[in-house]
């Protein structure tokens, strides 16, 4: 979809003769259609620029807070009504997340919980939908809200397949990204996933580069789900290890301080547990100094 509100002058112009107002002036205004079209849709440009300048300064808050807490953050792009919101939804299971089919619907800051296969919690950043032609006074603003994206540690590149436009869409958004001035790590380990695909008749995937789903339906959310988790533990510098150790002992204690303990099985008739932890290469390797085997 393309948004340009400029180009809709001629459009909104020929809506209010129709509607009988006047094809030259409007009566009691002074102001001709053309004119009352670009002070309305100035008007809402100021608006969305205001909410993009609001959104701007709650994601800087927001961030500071996910760097504390060490979430590995994934940011979801695409281009505007690409299903972003339902995937999320559906990775997730939040279902409250309600998606719309409108322009700039996501103008919050959504930030939502979810968990790999390994149980690693992730936070998954719904960021605002990508736009063609955007007008030159709100590019500022619009490029700001996608700070989120420079300081993720994975970006997963939603389409819709479906779209008869989805080919100009990925270079649209592909060149916003990089305007934004990637990491190179970051913008080459991007994973590319096909939405929609149960629209398309006969479609197949162009190669193993690409993950194809149906949000809506859950198809491919297994698979997308276990390749995202290889993305993060690469992006993050970390492992998924599990570790015989005994229980109660100071290596336990350790992991549970410096790591992150997933689970704990204990054996039968032991004082013995698998322990599996996922834990940052530079920490394994503190742990095997302090408790060499």
């Amino acid at each position: 979809m393309y948004f340009h509100p400029r180009s809709t002058l001629s459009s909104c112009s020929a809506r209010l003769d129709k509607q009988g107002r006047g094809s030259r002036y409007i009566m009691g205004s002074g102001e001709s259609s053309t004119e009352l079209c670009q002070r309305t849709l100035k008007e809402k440009e100021v608006k969305i620029r205001r909410a993009l300048e609001r959104l701007r300064d709650k994601r800087s808050v927001l961030r500071k807070q996910r760097l504390r807490r060490e979430f590995p953050i994934v940011s979801v792009i695409g281009y505007t009504n690409c299903g972003k919101t339902t995937l999320i939804k559906a990775l997730t299971g939040e279902a409250t997340m309600q998606p719309c089919d409108q322009l700039f619907t996501t103008l919050d800051v959504t930030a939502h919980a979810g968990l790999l296969p390994s149980c690693m919690p992730i936070l998954y950043m719904d960021t605002i939908g990508f736009l063609s032609q955007l007008p030159h006074s709100l590019i500022q603003s619009f490029s700001t809200t996608l700070e989120d994206v420079v300081h993720s540690d994975v970006i997963l590149h939603v389409r819709d397949m479906s779209h008869p436009n989805t080919e100009q869409q990925k270079a649209s958004v592909l060149s916003t990204l990089r305007g934004l001035q990637l990491r190179p790590a970051l913008f080459n380990s991007m994973l590319e996933v096909h939405n929609k695909v149960d629209l398309v008749p006969g479609y197949r995937p162009p190669g193993h580069h690409v993950l194809a789903v149906s949000a809506l339906l859950g198809h491919g959310l297994d698979k997308l789900k276990a390749t995202l988790e290889e993305s993060v533990l690469q992006a993050t510098d970390r492992r998924v290890l599990t570790l015989c150790l005994r229980l109660g002992g100071p290596q336990l204690c350790w992991l549970y301080k410096e790591a992150k303990v997933q689970q704990v099985q204990e054996l039968p008739k032991t004082d013995m547990a698998h322990v599996t932890v996922i834990i940052s290469q530079a920490t394994y390797g503190r742990f095997r100094k302090l408790f060499p085997e």
